[in-house]
């Protein structure tokens, strides 16, 4: 969600440490790495601290420009469509995995138990074909015929 890696993690958007819901609602995918560095920040904080972290020299003031002519004040000012930016994609994020459809084809074509051993890589490059053609048609109810018939 973060940093385009690979999702190896579920991060608690608004963390849990401060109040935030321990539910599918405020959880989003992450690396390890990406997880760790966020913390008990929220994703606003986390963005603005490696843009300011990658950009600012740390000469100057907050007012006063350093060598590059940006004050961390206009900095601060310029990252502020990037953190709107990854708010939307949060979004975005937070309504697929809420996605009822979504859950149910997930839950039902891929196996139950994570195969820890051959790793994400593995299972991802196995289904990706897979995930595409579900997502592309919209999640199709994977419910076997039997069962959908014995449940009405």
């Amino acid at each position: 969600m973060y940093c385009g890696g690979a999702s190896e993690t579920m991060d608690h958007v608004i963390p849990f440490s401060d109040g935030g819901a321990d539910d599918m609602s405020n959880l989003a995918p992450a690396c390890h790495r990406c997880n760790r560095q966020k913390g008990d920040k929220t994703p606003a904080e986390l963005y603005i601290g490696w843009d300011l972290r990658h950009r600012w020299s740390g000469n100057g003031t907050a007012q006063k420009s350093d060598f590059g002519g940006k004050s961390l004040r206009d900095m601060y000012l310029s990252v502020h469509e990037g953190v709107l930016g990854l708010l939307d994609d949060l979004d975005t994020v937070a309504a697929e995995i809420a996605d009822p459809k979504r859950r149910s084809w997930f839950l039902r074509e891929t196996p139950g138990n994570y195969p820890y051993d051959l790793g994400v890589d593995w299972y991802r490059a196995c289904y990706a074909e897979k995930v595409a053609k579900a997502k592309a048609e919209g999640w199709p109810d994977m419910t076997p015929e039997w069962l959908r018939r014995s449940s009405t």
